[in-house]
């Protein structure tokens, strides 16, 4: 088949690694794979296998099997490229991301009847967003989920003596209320752990910690996810966040909380997981710093889920199934 992922740029982040893992695995099953926005930029911190072509260069193109939406920006631009079929990849409620009002936050809900007026097919991966758009919009999704890449991330390094943090604060959906850092450095204060710390972007309490790398690559992430007791995570939305399922690959488990979303964490099994509030989040991680045994069998659980679920192959053989389909 021919498919074009249209994306509104590539730069660090979660959903754009999802999105070059579908590029790359369909290309290696022979698939040809076109990644597409509206300027070519070719990224520097991840790889890809698939030609990235400007968008103005393929709307008179002969028609793609599939065009594929990776985000609300990128569902009118999906309409321009002639395409036997056309489907919407949905990582995130992402009016979330914006405060009710605003003009994106209208543009965001604008794609969603948009893509249905339109004949997109919805391909997702969160039960919590498909229940989210069906309620609004009565769209109904095919739910795939995600695999981590377990080449790149396993258990790599003996547990050190640390926790790690991962997150930001850049829009409503993310820790606004900055609940991961004040609880790991209170953790700090009270049982003398080290802190290490990563993120796409830079943050206010980046230089207090022990360890803090920007855009980190894939082997430095492996290692601090693997020597790390376990990962500290707070956001209010996010429909599968990578770094809890890419600590789980490595052996380690998260003490997560969420309003909604992460399909994957499953309190007392793979994660001690709370509400968004900073007395549940802080409650748990001393839950995790405490309890040896407690945290060595959610360790065991990860690795259980991860060999069980997190596998990228089956996914795969369904996305194809489904541009296949139509």
């Amino acid at each position: 088949m021919r498919i074009a992922y249209v994306t509104p740029g590539f730069g660090p982040c979660g959903g754009m690694r999802v999105v070059a893992e579908h590029a790359n695995r369909l290309s290696q099953r022979g698939h040809l794979v076109t990644i597409t926005m509206p300027e070519r930029h070719e990224p520097k911190w991840i790889e890809l296998e698939a030609p990235v072509i400007p968008l103005r260069m393929l709307t008179n193109a002969k028609p793609f099997d599939a065009v594929v939406a990776t985000g609300y920006a990128t569902v009118p631009w999906a309409t321009r490229i002639p395409a036997l079929r056309r489907y919407w990849f949905v990582q995130m409620a992402e009016w979330h991301f914006f405060e009710p009002g605003t003009r994106r936050y209208e543009e965001t809900l604008a794609a969603y009847p948009l893509a249905k007026r339109k004949g997109f097919k919805v391909v997702g991966i969160s039960s919590w967003v498909y229940e989210e758009m069906d309620d609004r919009w009565g769209i109904r999704s095919e739910i795939i989920g995600n695999g981590v890449n377990q080449e790149h991330f396993y258990p790599d390094g003996e547990k050190q003596y640390a926790i790690i943090v991962e997150g930001d604060a850049r829009n409503p959906a993310k820790d606004t209320e900055h609940l991961t850092w004040k609880v790991a450095l209170n953790l700090r204060d009270r049982y003398g752990v080290q802190l290490w710390g990563y993120s796409a972007i830079p943050n206010e309490y980046m230089d207090r910690f022990d360890r803090f790398l920007l855009v980190p690559s894939v082997d430095e992430m492996r290692q601090m996810y693997s020597s790390a007791m376990f990962l500290l995570k707070a956001s209010k939305y996010d429909a599968r966040a990578c770094a809890p399922v890419e600590a789980m690959c490595c052996g380690t488990p998260t003490a997560r909380a969420l309003i909604a979303g992460d399909d994957d964490l499953i309190h007392g099994s793979n994660c001690l997981r709370v509400d968004y509030n900073y007395t549940d989040l802080w409650h748990i991680a001393c839950t995790l710093m405490e309890d040896d045994v407690a945290r060595r069998k959610l360790e065991r659980g990860c690795a259980e889920y991860a060999k069980r679920h997190l596998r990228w192959d089956p996914i795969i053989d369904r996305l194809e199934e489904i541009y296949a389909a139509g």
